[in-house]
């Protein structure tokens, strides 16, 4: 068993005179396996399968360096290349990778870009690997398993899922008790409730506001949309349905009102440096990712609580799932050996490992979420959103036409005069419909 990195690989290259475009390419991607010399003077190491797997280079992600480390012990026929990738280099990496046929065996993705990787032929299908070793797939979030499903077949199992970044709503307890305010008993809450607290405890004056609610990403307004009974996409993926959806357009109406009617968020001028933790905010979103981080970020500035996103007056929150997961290559030439590890890195023994190990949250796999173990380490918040997740759909809304950088850089670029009141809200939305709809309109590149 031998582990090497890609320091060793750039060197090799090195070494052996590739410069330019091509070493750029090849020194993002694992050694290639070699080719099956069975001679008898050949020494052992040759006889080894040759893997690779690319992991996701943060600390709070050395779990998964562990976990492939563990899984090569039990593996002694193989040799196994584990690579650390920077998370917002991996796509254009994996894509370079497989232009030189060197894919890692098993490698991560984010539900962003999967589904381009998949419908060029990355990785392949697992139902067939499934059914022979069936890893326990009830177990996971079935929003979980449709981020990593392409065209009704599976070429992922999740080690991530998380409910989007408004899935929570954080409480600056020391700014509502000024104002005279709680926070609700229980998850049972209204948008209603919530924009009426939000504008009771703010002090634009003061430069103090009761929320920062805000869909910077078109996959946010789905969660609202989703909470009034509506979606941004329609059940094809094929349209925009921001202006088209009865349900979306009143999300869109209570998310522009808190700063155009009643003053409980900050405009474009004021939100300049706002943060919660530094205080100005009596409320936030939050995501379940960063809960376990909170004592960092806050640490004794004030105290605080959290809820689940608020219903709205006539429908149950929604969520969109955000995923990662691990695929096995296409090119791989042990797809079995690369399904293997896979499973143990999804696990749940994997699951807790990471929660043990590092700030993280709990991962796609319910059954971490319910670990014993991990009880006085979660929030109660955490077992919240486990029965929400369990009980409500959330798949991620990816456009069909696999256009998705292009789809969310055109609402960065549009919505926010229309949330910011820039604009009349009629105006804002049509904008916003016609230019999200044109680049839904394009073909699949």
């Amino acid at each position: 068993m031998s582990y090497k990195h890609a320091i060793s690989r750039r060197h090799m290259l090195k070494i052996m005179g590739v410069t330019g475009v091509g070493a750029a390419l090849a020194a993002c991607a694992p050694a290639a396996a070699p080719s099956g010399d069975s001679s008898s003077g050949a020494a052992a190491d040759t006889e080894k399968k040759e893997m690779s797997i690319a992991t996701y280079a943060d600390p709070r992600n050395e779990w998964q360096r562990t976990i492939a480390k563990t899984w090569a012990a039990d593996n002694p026929d193989v040799d196994l290349n584990i690579d650390e990738i920077i998370y917002g280099e991996m796509n254009k990496k994996q894509q370079a990778a497989m232009a030189t046929n060197t894919l890692w065996d098993v490698s991560f993705s984010g539900v962003k870009w999967f589904p381009f990787l998949v419908a060029k032929g990355a990785f392949v299908a697992m139902e067939d690997m499934i059914a022979a070793n069936d890893p326990g797939m009830d177990d996971f979030f079935s929003a979980g398993l449709a981020g990593c499903t392409y065209e009704g077949k599976l070429y992922g199992l999740p080690y991530l899922m998380h409910p989007g970044n408004p899935a929570l709503i954080i409480f600056n307890l020391d700014l509502l008790d000024q104002n005279g305010l709680q926070p609700p008993a229980d998850n049972n809450w209204t948008t209603t409730e919530y924009a009426e607290m939000a504008a009771a405890a703010s002090d634009p004056d003061n430069l103090i506001f009761g929320t920062n609610v805000l869909p910077g990403n078109y996959y946010d307004h789905c969660s609202f949309a989703r909470t009034y009974g509506g979606d941004i996409l329609d059940e094809s993926r094929d349209n925009f349905t921001f202006n088209v959806d009865p349900a979306s357009i009143e999300a869109a109406k209570w998310v522009t009102s808190l700063r155009t009617e009643l003053k409980a968020a900050p405009n474009r001028a004021e939100a300049e440096g706002l943060q919660f933790a530094a205080g100005t905010l009596a409320t936030s979103t939050l995501g379940t990712y960063a809960v376990r981080s909170l004592d960092e970020t806050i640490a004794d500035r004030f105290q605080y609580d959290l809820r689940l996103f608020p219903n709205s007056p006539d429908h149950a929150r929604g969520y969109q799932a955000f995923v990662e997961c691990f695929s096995v290559a296409a090119q791989s030439q042990y797809p079995t050996e690369a399904f293997d590890l896979c499973v143990q890195l999804t696990n749940t023994e994997a699951g807790v490992e990471s929660v043990l190990n590092s700030s993280n949250q709990p991962t796609a796999r319910k059954s971490v979420w319910e670990a014993p173990e991990l009880k006085d380490l979660l929030h109660p918040i955490f077992q919240d959103a486990l029965q929400w997740m369990s009980d409500e759909p959330g798949p991620f809304p990816h456009p069909s036409n696999l256009r998705f950088q292009e789809l969310q850089d055109t609402w960065a670029n549009t919505s926010l005069d229309l949330f910011y009141g820039d604009v009349s809200f009629e105006e804002g939305m049509q904008a916003v419909q016609d230019a999200c709809q044109e680049v839904m309109q394009l073909p699949r590149p």
